[in-house]
């Protein structure tokens, strides 16, 4: 591929990463009420759903699920569903900022890189993304369609990964003034139950 295709892509691809969103917000909420080794547990386990949404673009999968209705309907309730679950679980909890230590559980951190990658590949407003991003960067003169679609989901994977984890580093450095702080826990909570609620919305008719 020409060096300004990757280049323009990977311009593109950081500011739309930067661009406020659902899941950077995300990273960034869980950093402050959790610290910076769950949200960047979360931020790698969003990044890893890229690579799902990538390997059916090169495949060409996308477009044949993006044609049928039926499919397309399923994932999109199955995915507000889960978006739901997540903001009900959330809801459930109590609203304080409580920090990982070494006693954690590993299944309890690892579930938070679950949750980032199914929240992720979940979403079919992402593999629309990517279907409608990723062919404008494609020459489908020179070489595999699929490798330089694996190259390109693999660019965007770094860069977002990249950035995700120094959002979820400086915030998580604000964790302790706000630890405590009753009003500022109960932002945080409710709007990370606005995220998935906004989430799910955005998946069934958007």
């Amino acid at each position: 591929m020409d060096a300004s295709y990757l280049f323009q892509f990977l311009f593109a691809s950081i500011l739309l990463t930067l661009s406020p969103g659902p899941d950077i917000l995300y990273v960034l909420t869980t950093s402050l009420s959790r610290g910076f080794k769950t949200a960047f547990l979360l931020a790698a386990g969003l990044c890893s759903g890229l690579v799902v949404h990538t390997a059916l673009v090169g495949f060409g999968i996308s477009q044949l699920i993006q044609a049928n209705d039926l499919i397309l309907w399923a994932i999109k309730v199955f995915g507000a569903a889960y978006m739901l679950y997540l903001a009900l679980m959330i809801f459930l909890s109590p609203a304080e900022i409580k920090l990982g230590s070494a006693h954690d559980a590993e299944p309890n951190l690892l579930g938070f890189y679950t949750q980032g990658f199914l929240m992720n590949v979940l979403n079919p407003k992402v593999s629309l993304f990517f279907l409608a991003f990723l062919p404008q960067f494609i020459n489908y003169d020179k070489g595999s369609v699929f490798n330089q679609a694996l190259l390109l989901g693999a660019l965007f994977f770094i860069q977002a990964i990249l950035i995700f984890t120094l959002v979820a580093f400086y915030a998580s450095k604000l964790t302790q003034s706000i630890q405590g702080n009753k009003s500022a826990e109960k932002v945080l909570k409710f709007l990370q139950i606005g995220i998935f609620v906004f989430l799910a919305f955005s998946i069934l008719f958007l």
